[in-house]
């Protein structure tokens, strides 16, 4: 990784090696639409382009700030149709936490306890939103 950033080259729609559609400025709506779509089925949430889908990638350290998005997406889902997709490995309680989670939402919210370096590259692509 490079700190406090990211290889833009690596990291290019147009040329990301990972994403099921690669799309650049003329084509994002529909790649990035498209892309949501494969990553939504990737992870086994229902396909559907119209639900808000929410990444958050991360270690699962207290200074990334897991806890605080485990202790918000109940209260986000409570009020609002919504996906979220959580990658990310670390302390062992919040490798926990993040499955009780997905448990508990099904259908809503997925955590991929590993590292899954591909599978970021698609969700920085597909998802309408970044938790960071």
């Amino acid at each position: 990784g490079i700190v406090n950033g990211m290889d833009v080259s690596e990291w290019d729609p147009a040329k990301d090696k990972f994403l099921a559609v690669n799309y650049d400025i003329t084509t994002a709506l529909e790649g990035k639409a498209l892309n949501k779509e494969a990553l939504q089925a990737e992870v086994g949430l229902p396909v559907d382009r119209k639900v808000p889908l929410v990444a958050f990638i991360g270690r699962l350290e207290e200074q990334k700030g897991p806890d605080v998005m485990i202790a918000a997406i109940p209260e986000i889902l409570k009020d609002e149709d919504v996906q979220i997709v959580l990658l990310g490995t670390g302390k062992k309680k919040f490798e926990r936490l993040l499955k009780s989670v997905e448990e508990k939402f099904p259908g809503k919210v997925r955590a991929v306890v590993r590292f899954n370096a591909p599978l970021a590259h698609q969700m920085m692509a597909g998802a309408d939103l970044l938790a960071v």
